[in-house]
């Protein structure tokens, strides 16, 4: 009994020695989207809508407008969003919808110049 604990515990330290290390795999490139494809827009929505959904003070944010984009994970051919990372830069002002009231950006007025301030902000 004495000597099966170390060789139990000499056992498990080969087996540990011996397994292949995890294969990685190569980077995906990041893809250029231009401001205007369907599903920059469609992220883009849903993260304003995430966004709004999140904040607990405030106006609901509207989109100004699409600055830069980068896509990860994007498949040619494939119209949908899901399984891709979006890395997107968006100007977006303030609504006259408070974030309490639930509606959706779309729905809401952008509010006046003066009263609003333009916020730049990166979502990854």
């Amino acid at each position: 009994m004495v000597l099966l604990v170390p060789m139990l515990f000499g056992i498990q330290a080969l087996y540990f020695c011996a397994a292949s290390p995890p294969t990685r795999k190569a980077p995906t490139a990041l893809l250029s989207l231009t401001c205007d494809d369907t599903a920059v827009e469609e992220a883009a929505d849903l993260a304003l809508r995430q966004i709004s959904a999140d904040q607990k003070e405030g106006y609901i944010l509207s989109l100004y407008r699409i600055f830069n984009t980068r896509v990860g994970g994007l498949r040619p051919g494939l119209p949908s969003i899901t399984g891709s990372v979006f890395y997107l830069i968006l100007d977006v002002v303030d609504t006259e919808c408070h974030v309490l009231s639930k509606k959706l950006w779309k729905n809401c007025r952008v509010r006046f110049k003066e009263a609003s301030h333009e916020k730049k902000r990166s979502y990854d």
